[in-house]
């Protein structure tokens, strides 16, 4: 039989009751758990859902920005459910959100956004996360406490900074790296888990401020990952008890490394400080770029980069400026390492693209012994040559596949592999390594024809990615391309003279390349979010 739940109301009157702090479900403390350890999300997750009925979404997206229509999800499920019999208040509520819309607003939770709309798929941020939190409360007096020691204070809304000053003040929501507040970030769902589990620890200002005592390494590797998986700083930890303190501040800095290794997910914690602050205290702090926080400095401008595909856009278009191209991810869930994949599509072999180290810029160098005058000058040189044969090899009146087509026999008939990669790579030129190679030379080995079969591809209005890997246990590079309303594989490396007897790595499935091994789960993304 379920268990009762006892109401978010009564929650939330406790937490006035008791001035900085909640009684919160027993749930939270396991939510915490799924939420914040990723190794126990399936089991746990699936456990959770029979026995409390919560969506199974918010236990596998930590990460995962919630809507406003999320949050009236999870606030009502949490409640257990409660049969709803008030008319739905809003006319834009999809049907999976209705009972939970309906009710929270009916506790007052919520409200709509004007003209009799609740717009469920805006993100929430973390003031109006407050707001809610101090609605639930029964919007006690203002607090005494003060946000003078946020850099963004001024940041926060007229509307919602006595909650903000009362959720800071009680210990229910904390500050982000570098001294700011963030009040006009998006919340996710794991920070929103983390506050409603400190209302379930009674844990006041004074209580949060006090050091976290550990007794093993594997305690204070558990608080790091907590924190960095919220993007939020851990407590100071007192360190008497650990036998071995000799090296403890290369051993912390090892267990970062370690949790890097073992999440690279959470590479947005980009950097560690570890202070002593007294006798056996050890401080850490954490800095997070930016698009994971919401902590823009103040002031900052950049380029608004909401998925994969945007990103190498920019990149492309700002390749030739010979400077950083600053940046602002709009999207907290994506990844740095995929970030630097996508990028890996830009600048031919020639130039670098990266992110800068907390994310706010793309940066740029040249490749191999070229100056960044030379590399763009490769660049220029490829365009040149890959506009001279899309226009001599194809017209207007053929479909896209009978451009693929053509453009494929050329690649594969004009091109030879550079065997010195094997017999004498010492001789082999870079430029056999790219796109360059291929239509210069008429020489180049995987990565050229690759690169040359993708820019081919575009300038025939065929989106197409190069796709590194294996095959046969060796590095290789191919294509995945849109044609025909399907993303398939091509492989001119492998095709290369077999026009007369016809291809066997043309417009393929993953299935067909029985040999080929590649990241999968990267590239879906990536195609995902470009078309189809």
């Amino acid at each position: 039989m379920k268990r009762k739940i006892v109401s978010l109301v009564a929650c939330f009157s406790i937490l006035l009751s008791t001035a900085y702090a909640a009684l919160w479900p027993d749930w939270a403390l396991q939510a915490e758990d799924w939420a914040l350890q990723a190794e126990d999300w399936a089991l746990q997750a699936e456990d959770w859902a029979k026995q409390n009925g919560l969506d199974e979404f918010f236990l596998t997206h930590p990460t995962q920005a919630i809507t406003r229509g999320q949050t009236a999800l999870i606030l009502y499920q949490a409640a257990g459910s409660p049969i709803v019999s008030d008319e739905i208040p809003f006319t834009d509520i999809p049907e999976q959100y209705e009972d939970a819309v309906t009710w929270v607003a009916a506790q007052g939770l919520v409200r709509g956004v004007g003209n009799e709309r609740y717009a469920p798929n805006r993100w929430v941020t973390r003031q109006e996360f407050a707001t809610i939190l101090y609605r639930g409360a029964g919007l006690p007096a203002p607090y005494e406490y003060t946000l003078s020691e946020f850099a963004d204070d001024g940041d926060v809304a007229a509307w919602a900074r006595d909650a903000m000053r009362w959720c800071v003040g009680t210990g229910l929501i904390q500050g982000k790296s570098g001294g700011l507040l963030a009040p006009q970030a998006s919340i996710l769902i794991s920070e929103a888990v983390l506050i409603l589990q400190r209302a379930d620890d009674n844990a006041s200002l004074d209580d949060i401020d006090q050091p976290f005592v550990v007794s093993s390494l594997d305690e204070m590797k558990e608080q790091l990952l907590d924190a960095m998986t919220a993007a939020e700083q851990p407590p100071d930890f007192d360190v008497r008890m650990l036998q071995d303190a000799n090296n403890l501040e290369i051993d912390v800095r090892n267990l970062y490394y370690a949790i890097l290794s073992e999440q690279p997910a959470l590479k947005y914690a980009y950097d560690l400080q570890i202070v002593k602050t007294g006798d056996m205290i050890l401080r850490c702090t954490f800095s997070y770029m930016p698009y994971r926080t919401g902590a823009y400095p103040s002031g900052f401008s950049g380029i608004a980069v909401s998925d994969l595909p945007a990103l190498i856009q920019v990149a492309t278009a700002h390749i030739g400026l010979g400077e950083d191209t600053p940046i602002r991810i709009t999207d907290p869930a994506l990844t740095v390492d995929d970030m630097n994949n996508a990028l890996q599509q830009v600048g031919g072999s020639y130039v670098l693209c990266q992110l800068n180290r907390d994310g706010t810029a793309i940066t740029y160098k040249p490749l191999d012994e070229f100056t960044y005058t030379d590399s763009l000058s490769r660049l220029q040189q490829i365009e040149a040559l890959a506009n001279s044969i899309v226009q001599n090899q194809t017209d207007s009146a053929m479909t896209a596949y009978e451009k693929a087509e053509t453009l494929y026999i050329y690649l594969t008939e004009n091109v030879k592999y550079d065997h010195r990669y094997y017999s004498e790579p010492q001789n082999m030129p870079y430029d056999s390594q790219t796109a360059y190679g291929a239509f210069e030379n008429h020489l180049s080995i995987c990565s050229g024809y690759a690169q040359a079969l993708q820019i081919l591809f575009e300038k025939a209005g065929i989106p197409c990615y190069t796709v590194s890997g294996s095959m046969g246990g060796e590095y290789h590079m191919w294509n995945i391309a849109y044609l025909n309303g399907a993303w398939k594989y091509f492989d001119a490396t492998s095709d290369r003279g077999r026009a007369d007897y016809w291809f066997n790595c043309f417009n393929v499935s993953a299935e067909q390349l029985t040999r080929y091994v590649w990241d999968r789960r990267f590239i879906t993304l990536l195609t995902s979010q470009t078309v189809g």
